[in-house]
């Protein structure tokens, strides 16, 4: 398990990367502590503190689909290829867990994000009553579509 306190870090100096940061979305220690228990976690660290993750939930899926639920770098290591390299250790777990499909949410207007899924295989995934219509939504499949 990856130290709570090394995550809340992380999710602090990241809190205001997002559209919306995430400390108005939720408490951040508690989410710290949501992602070291219930998360598959990949992360990039420098200097012994985590500067990219990668965390998401690939346990008690629905219908074989993983949720990525954050993808973040730090300002400073932003364009080393962390995220990528972390997207690419999220599905290859995924796939391990014998995962269908890994799907997760960035807000429309995040370019360099989009391109970054689009050149790794996601694609856009519209699902009736979509509970997040201001987001784009993403999908990975693994192996054929379903």
């Amino acid at each position: 398990m990856i130290d709570i306190q090394k995550i809340e870090e992380f999710l602090i100096s990241a809190d205001k990367l997002f559209p919306i940061p995430l400390s108005q979305k939720q408490d951040l220690k508690a989410f710290a502590q949501k992602l070291a228990e219930k998360a598959t976690i990949c992360t990039a660290c420098e200097d012994g503190k985590i500067v990219s993750m990668v965390a998401g939930y690939t346990d008690n899926v629905v219908d074989g689909l993983a949720y990525i639920s954050i993808v973040a770098s730090l300002p400073d290591t932003q364009g080393k290829g962390y995220a990528s390299s972390l997207i690419k250790e999220f599905i290859r777990i995924c796939k391990q867990k014998t995962i269908n499909a890994v799907h997760l949410y960035t807000t429309k207007t995040n370019d360099v994000a989009i391109k970054m899924y689009k050149k790794l295989g996601f694609v856009e995934w519209i699902t009736p009553n979509e509970p997040r219509p201001e987001d784009l939504h993403l999908i990975y499949y693994i192996g054929e579509k379903q």
